[in-house]
C-alpha cells in the first residue's frame, strides 16, 4: 500500500511539476487554452440538450426548459470561445477567493501551534499573512492579473509538486526506520 501511494504522489509531484512549468512559461496560451475548454464544454453541454429536446417526443414543460438552457448555453459557449479574455479575467478573481480561505485556514494553524506552546508558530502566522495579501491583490485587480495568476498556479503547483516529493522521501525512510 504504502509503495502505490509513493508511487501516485510521484506521479502527481511529476504532473505538477510539468504543469506548473507550462503555466510559468507560457501564462497567456494556458489562459486562452482553459478559456476554450471551457467555451467547448458549455457548447457540448448546449447542443446536447438542444438534441435531447429534439428527441423527444412528448413536450412538456421540462422539455421546453431543457431546450431553452441548450440554446443558453450553446450561445454562452459560443460566446467564450470567440471572446476568451473576458472569461480569463475570472481567473484571478477564483485564484483571489482561493487564497483568501487558504489564509484564514493557515492562521487558524498558527493560532493552533501558539496554543501548543510551539515556538516557531509565527513562521505559519508570516506565511499566512503573505497569503492573505496574494489573495487580496488577486480580488481587488482580477482583470489585471491574469498572466501573473497563472504564473502564481504554476508556482504553487511547483512548490506542491516539491513538497509531494519531500513527503514521499520523509515517509519513506520513517517507514525504512
Amino acid at each position: 500500500m504504502l509503495k502505490k501511494m509513493r508511487n501516485t504522489l510521484t506521479a502527481m509531484s511529476v504532473l505538477y511539476l510539468l504543469l506548473g512549468i507550462i503555466m510559468l512559461i507560457f501564462p497567456a496560451q494556458v489562459s486562452d487554452f482553459i478559456c476554450y475548454l471551457v467555451g467547448l464544454m458549455f457548447i457540448f453541454l448546449g447542443v446536447s440538450a438542444v438534441v435531447m429536446y429534439v428527441k423527444e417526443d412528448m413536450k412538456t414543460a421540462f422539455t421546453s426548459f431543457t431546450l431553452v438552457f441548450g440554446i443558453l448555453f450553446g450561445a454562452f459557449g459560443v460566446y467564450i470561445v470567440l471572446n476568451p479574455k473576458l472569461l480569463a479575467s475570472f481567473i484571478p478573481l477564483v485564484v483571489g477567493i482561493f487564497l483568501l480561505v487558504d489564509s484564514v485556514s493557515k492562521l487558524s494553524v498558527a493560532f493552533d501551534l501558539r496554543k501548543s506552546e510551539y515556538k516557531d508558530w509565527w513562521q505559519m502566522m508570516i506565511v499566512a499573512f503573505i497569503i492573505l495579501a496574494c489573495g487580496l491583490v488577486l480580488i481587488m485587480n482580477p482583470f489585471g492579473a491574469v498572466k501573473v495568476s497563472i504564473m502564481v498556479i504554476g508556482g504553487i503547483l511547483i512548490a506542491l509538486s516539491i513538497s509531494n516529493i519531500f513527503a514521499v522521501y520523509s515517509y519513506s525512510k520513517v517507514i525504512e526506520k
